[in-house]
């Protein structure tokens, strides 16, 4: 993440549809195609009625708001005629004043009640995560000759932003193909897809050396898929989804996470492999896989806390920051201090069990020290921390390993971005900086902490 994205000047995909005529609606909506250059039409839901539909078919987010006069089930009428006519888009739907988000039973329907579309940054995210996240990069070495792939590959197109498939499951890479394939620029494989290339470079790869390396890469692409489909079904109230969405997600990444700790024991440094992994327009908006990563590697390596415990509190731990007003989170998020105004301090702070809350309500499976860990994450060791200013005693080190590591991922978004140094010169003096003050962190986890940074 050292150099500015690149905007193509021909994103002639469609990425949003908005069916209003809400002035509100319409200049909320903008910020977010403003801010994200994100191509957009705006088409009266009467006209969708007329026939043909042509390019609007592929507009991958749909935006549909309840009328001022309109019932719910008018409403839930409309949300309906729009999943049949448009088969292969996702639906936003902004709830009227009420706030009654039964409105939506359909798992393609992401439902905002008035509050979250117009207040937060929920909108934006599920934009960016929906339009730009679906597709992941790998590299043509990833692959060899004469080997059946179980995904589809696709290139890029330079002009249109679409993606071309070059490969499709269950092809047989003939050295022709390969060649070809090969020569791409840049391949790319779907998020969803993540799974099935990691069991093809499990099958093909080794665990040493460059192998070990691509097996890390494979296994963060993979949590980076489940930690987002976990927190998008935290984060929005499907009133279709069953009890079980969030469970099942958390189980597998708690299955995910025995591979990961495998390759974290091994004595090759993966610091890099995991940074570097994957930088596209949503990474900035969804940090948990980094930080819940960086935090994981530093217990692994030390031996200090629960690697199992520090990774799911880690792609938790934040979730509530979405619940918050737009502009603390836009501010903590994607500012170039990533400070908090004193005026927001207050709000700021409740974030921790507005986390903790969304899990509970989703029925997350979470254990006692998860759930402990995941209202720490911002407890310091001079008890000056938030929510409850736990004494430093009763810190859970894992909550400490999560915060130092969220230090280190502000240091890359920020002075690392800003002067290009050097990713182990940064950690090194991130805990420098840190066992001269220590506010933080107390000198013993520090202590215990330092050849795991190396």
């Amino acid at each position: 993440m050292t150099e500015e994205r690149k905007n193509s000047l021909f994103r002639q995909k469609l990425e949003l549809l908005i069916l209003t005529q809400s002035e509100d609606v319409l200049a909320r909506a903008k910020v977010a195609i403003s801010n994200h250059f994100i191509t957009f039409r705006t088409v009266k839901f009467e006209d969708t009625q007329k026939g043909h539909l042509g390019d609007l078919l592929k507009a991958q987010l749909i935006l549909l708001d309840q009328e001022e006069a309109e019932s719910l089930s008018s409403f839930e009428s409309r949300v309906n005629e729009v999943l049949r006519l448009f088969p292969r888009s996702r639906v936003v739907t902004v709830m009227g004043p009420k706030e009654n988000l039964e409105g939506a039973q359909n798992p393609r329907v992401s439902p905002l009640s008035s509050f979250e579309f117009f207040s937060t940054l929920k909108f934006e995210y599920i934009c960016l995560y929906r339009c730009r996240s679906q597709y992941y990069q790998i590299q043509s070495s990833d692959l060899f000759s004469m080997t059946t792939i179980t995904f589809p590959t696709f290139i890029q197109l330079p002009l249109n932003q679409r993606y071309l498939a070059v490969a499709h499951s269950n092809t047989v890479l003939s050295d022709e193909r390969f060649q070809r394939i090969a020569a791409a620029e840049g391949l790319f494989i779907k998020a969803k897809d993540s799974d099935m290339y990691f069991q093809y470079i499990s099958n093909y790869f080794d665990m040493s050396g460059i192998g070990l390396k691509k097996r890390a890469r494979g296994l963060f692409l993979n949590l980076c898929y489940y930690s987002c489909y976990l927190n998008e079904g935290l984060l929005f109230d499907f009133a279709s989804k069953s009890e079980g969405h969030c469970a099942s997600a958390y189980e597998k990444i708690k299955k995910l996470a025995e591979e990961l700790f495998q390759v974290m024991r091994t004595e090759e440094n993966l610091w890099d492999v995991f940074r570097e992994t994957l930088d596209d327009d949503f990474s900035l908006f969804w940090r948990a896989p980094w930080i819940a990563t960086y935090a994981t590697l530093i217990a692994v390596k030390s031996g200090q806390g629960d690697p199992m415990t520090t990774l799911l509190s880690g792609l938790l731990m934040d979730v509530g920051l979405y619940d918050l007003e737009e502009d603390l989170t836009r501010q903590y998020l994607l500012s170039k201090e990533k400070n908090i105004e004193e005026k927001m301090q207050k709000s700021f702070e409740k974030h921790p069990l507005l986390s903790l809350n969304r899990c509970l309500i989703k029925k997350v499976p979470m254990d006692e020290k998860v759930k402990s860990v995941l209202v720490c994450t911002h407890e310091k060791a001079n008890e000056k921390g938030f929510p409850n200013q736990v004494p430093a005693a009763q810190l859970p080190v894992e909550a400490q390993l999560l915060m130092f590591a969220e230090k280190i991922d502000k240091e890359v978004l920020t002075t690392m971005k800003q002067t290009g140094v050097g990713f182990r010169f940064l950690k090194e003096k991130l805990w420098e900086a840190e066992n001269t003050s220590l506010q933080n962190f107390s000198p013993e986890f520090l202590s215990a902490i330092a050849d795991a940074l190396i």
